[in-house]
């Protein structure tokens, strides 16, 4: 009896030790393919960023080719020689990610000569560029077939972010399902461990205590791993975001578009906090709010330069208590409990701040202060493009003397305003102005001299008009005005106005007064005194030749009666 006890016994250790080992065998066959599964999704989120990287170099070394061609200034080039130089390596670093792949592997050897093709292009308009000059490399551009070879780029691209987009989901499902198969097995180890330990309390005591270290670790493992996937998915959020940022920006034709959607787009890289974009003045005396986010009371709407650390240091300022005597002067009371400033740099110039309040002591964790400065680059890049393109607008449709529209602008307008007129049928005012003997400054005083009196009538009759008139330089000095929804007598009270201002202009050259100033003036009305723009120019035209006629310094009227396209010699 006592051998069949003990025998029991040992029978009885023997299964329980063979059902807990086999348990212990699935806990570690779980959470090893568990570890093993989310290193696979991390491995896909890596082979996704690499991707993104891939695609912004590309992107970035065609602004900086664009840049080029267009200004010719060499630091445009800099961020395209990072960027080509850095292509082969990511395409390298996908190669070496997707080596268990085969299709991607084959995809990235397609994808790699016609990568090289791409920069091959870029580099040949960079050189037609350097060599033959601006021109040469519009053409150059029009010529190549640059946009189908981005075209089966992008086609690449997006097969392969398909391809690991559908991997990532099988792979979260297994990571999910092994999650599962963890818990099962935690589950199912615990009731037998219930079950087993009043039989052998005694032998199985330290077994028993081992086991719930296991456990322990098992459920550690499982709030790490939870921990990671996490933090995966907030990142992979957090690039989705700064794409749709980088895109809306791109798209935008204005800096005023831009000003107007970028706080709806950086709130949600940062939730919970609030935040504000200010911007430096032209004048670099002045730093000006442009958008604002958040429910923390916005800072002071403008504050002078200096008042900022990250603006004087050209860096980023973290501050982790807000009661510091170390904040930035255009803070005020209440403090946030955290704040940071960004300096918006783009080419070496601080273009503004971005600033970030938070509520919480916690809010800036590490991952947020790296992306604090992702955003930051992505917002001064795109505005320091957007001033460029506006600057260069400018450039082509304004006389550079006079700061007035040129006459291909004027001609365009025109056109534009007498459809206008026609469509609202409101008049449309016009005023042809010379200024009388002309001639006499530049041969008394020098054609510079000539140059300040046509830069001072400019400037005041920037300052005479609405900002719904146009006014342009039409050739030499005579200059021409669009007056829309003018009547007839408003426009000649306009021109008046403008006569009478001139006539008391006191402009010196080389501190030498150049003499009194005078203007003629003709005016003429759509649809009164033509059917067409170019009828009731000539017709204001024919009104300043008499207005010269007659001797000058006065406003005349164009005559109803006079043929719109009689000629009249040329007055000085």
């Amino acid at each position: 009896m006592k051998w069949s006890i003990e025998k029991s016994i040992t029978g009885g250790f023997g299964i329980a030790l063979l059902v807990l080992s086999l348990i212990g065998g699935l806990g570690y066959r779980n959470i090893t393919q568990l570890v093993a599964t989310a290193n696979w999704v991390n491995h896909t989120y890596r082979v996704l960023e690499a991707q993104e990287v891939l695609l912004f170099h590309i992107a970035n070394a065609e602004a900086g080719q664009r840049g080029y061609v267009i200004t010719g200034q060499e630091e445009y080039l800099e961020p395209y020689y990072i960027s080509t130089n850095t292509i082969n390596d990511q395409v390298d670093m996908l190669q070496r990610l997707t080596a268990d792949n085969p299709r991607q592997q084959q995809r990235l050897n397609t994808l790699r000569p016609l990568l090289q093709q791409r920069l091959d292009k870029l580099q040949a308009v960079l050189d037609t560029r350097q060599e033959q000059g601006f021109t040469a490399a519009q053409q150059a551009i029009r010529e190549a077939r640059g946009r189908q070879v981005m075209d089966a780029i992008r086609r690449l691209m997006d097969e392969m972010s398909t391809e690991e987009n559908r991997l990532l989901q099988q792979r979260s499902h297994q990571a999910e399902l092994a999650t599962r198969n963890t818990t099962l097995v935690v589950a199912i180890s615990g009731f037998l461990a219930a079950v087993l330990l009043p039989i052998a309390a005694i032998t199985l005591n330290r077994d028993i205590r081992r086991r719930k270290t296991v456990e322990l670790a098992l459920q550690e493992s499982e709030t790490k791993l939870k921990g990671w996937v996490g933090e995966l998915e907030q990142r992979s959020r957090e690039i989705a975001l700064l794409g749709e940022l980088s895109d809306v920006l791109q798209a935008c034709f204005t800096l005023g578009e831009a000003y107007a959607v970028v706080a709806e787009l950086v709130q949600p890289l940062f939730p919970g906090m609030s935040g504000a974009i200010y911007i430096t003045s032209e004048s670099r005396n002045l730093v000006e709010a442009i958008a604002s986010w958040g429910p923390l009371s916005l800072q002071p709407i403008m504050f002078d330069p200096t008042d900022c650390w990250a603006l004087r240091r050209g860096r980023a300022y973290f501050i982790d208590n807000g009661d510091s005597s170390l904040r930035c002067q255009h803070l005020h009371a209440p403090w946030p409990t955290q704040y940071c400033c960004i300096p918006l740099m783009a080419q070496g110039d601080a273009l503004g701040t971005l600033y970030l309040a938070a509520s919480n002591k916690d809010d800036f964790t590490p991952t947020k202060r790296l992306l604090t400065g992702t955003v930051a680059e992505h917002i001064a890049l795109a505005f320091a493009n957007l001033k460029l393109r506006e600057s260069l607008r400018n450039q082509s449709i304004r006389d550079p003397l006079t700061n007035l529209f040129n006459r291909r602008y004027m001609e365009e307008s025109l056109e534009r305003e007498v459809r206008r007129a026609e469509r609202n049928r409101q008049p449309l005012g016009i005023v042809m102005l010379d200024i009388d003997h002309f001639k006499r400054f530049n041969d008394t005083f020098g054609h510079e001299a000539g140059d300040a009196v046509l830069r001072e009538v400019g400037l005041l009759i920037r300052n005479s008009i609405r900002a719904s008139d146009i006014a342009c330089r039409y050739g030499g000095e005579e200059l021409m005005l669009l007056l829309p929804d003018a009547s007839l007598e408003a426009t000649r009270q306009r021109a008046e106005h403008i006569r009478e201002a001139v006539s008391h202009l006191s402009v010196h050259y080389h501190r030498q007064a150049l003499g009194m100033i005078t203007l003629s003036a003709g005016v003429a009305s759509y649809p009164l005194h033509g059917p067409t723009g170019e009828a009731v120019t000539r017709m204001a035209d024919t009104a300043l030749y008499r207005a010269k006629a007659a001797g000058r310094d006065r406003v005349m009227v164009a005559d109803e009666t006079l043929v719109a396209s009689s000629a009249s010699p040329d007055a000085e």
